[in-house]
């Protein structure tokens, strides 16, 4: 079942180019592992307030997944110095979130059928 890790991050002013240069070093191959997500999406807060919000929703195939692909990371010093919160850094980690998904089959047959469309089961 999926899990999304949601990454939301302040971004100081003119300094998104300095993240997604960040995000493309942690992309490198140095950084892949044995689980590694299934996607990655980046969305920008835009309302409201001003736009210097970012979430970045990660999917991983299952918990299993998340937790080896975290263990990998806080094992890896590149990987902890990359992300390691200074004076100077671009962004800051306002909050970590994580989603389990829940498939129709879960409310029971009775409730799925008054889910929303696009919940029901095929």
């Amino acid at each position: 079942m999926s899990v999304i890790a949601v990454f939301k991050y302040d971004v100081k002013l003119g300094r998104l180019p300095d993240f997604l240069k960040k995000l493309a070093q942690a992309a490198e191959p140095k950084f892949d592992s044995p689980a590694m997500p299934k996607s990655v999406r980046m969305f920008r807060s835009t309302v409201p307030g001003p736009d210097h919000g970012v979430i970045l929703m990660i999917e991983y195939e299952d918990m299993a997944a998340y937790g080896a692909r975290t263990a990998f990371e806080h094992a890896n010093p590149e990987w902890r110095k990359l992300f390691e919160p200074t004076r100077d850094s671009p962004e800051t980690l306002i909050s970590v979130e994580l989603l389990t998904e829940l498939p129709p089959e879960a409310a029971g047959p009775d409730e799925a059928e008054r889910a929303p469309f696009g919940f029901r089961s095929p």
